[in-house]
């Protein structure tokens, strides 16, 4: 009984410890995107290009991830062409499609498309899994300590 004890003891440690690790990192993501939201220019940009990336499973499936290529003008007058962090399949966006877009006046080359998959997708799924697994852990974690929930 001891060892099984110990082995839920060690179990809920990793396993919150990793969960809280992520959920913090979400956090951070979060927090950043926040932050860039806050101080960005907005701009109106065009899709030029889908680019079109492919990936391959264990099994030896193709799969493919589309990342649009926009081109928009900064209040300074400067032309900027840059491709999307995030993709998707099938395409989220079309070719010649108007979108509106986020840059910093620093690094315009930086910008991203205004979208809730572009901008927020990352740090609330991390967020997510991360107090998921935290919640998890914590839980298997008290349960190993009998005195604790009035047991014995």
């Amino acid at each position: 009984m001891n060892e099984d004890r110990t082995f839920f003891r060690i179990f809920g440690s990793i396993f919150g410890g990793v969960g809280s690790i992520i959920a913090v990192t979400g956090i951070i993501i979060g927090l950043n995107t926040r932050s860039f939201v806050t101080s960005a220019i907005p701009a109106q940009g065009t899709i030029i290009d889908l680019v079109r990336r492919s990936s391959t499973d264990n099994k030896g499936r193709y799969s493919y991830v589309y990342y649009p290529v926009v081109k928009f003008t900064t209040s300074s007058g400067e032309t900027t062409v840059f491709e999307a962090n995030s993709g998707s399949n099938p395409p989220e966006f079309t070719k010649g499609q108007q979108v509106e877009i986020l840059y910093s006046p620093e690094k315009p080359n930086s910008a991203t498309i205004n979208s809730w998959l572009s901008l927020w997708f990352l740090p609330i799924m991390f967020i997510s899994l991360g107090s998921i697994f935290a919640l998890v852990g914590g839980i298997v974690l008290v349960r190993s300590f009998p005195r604790l929930i009035g047991s014995k």
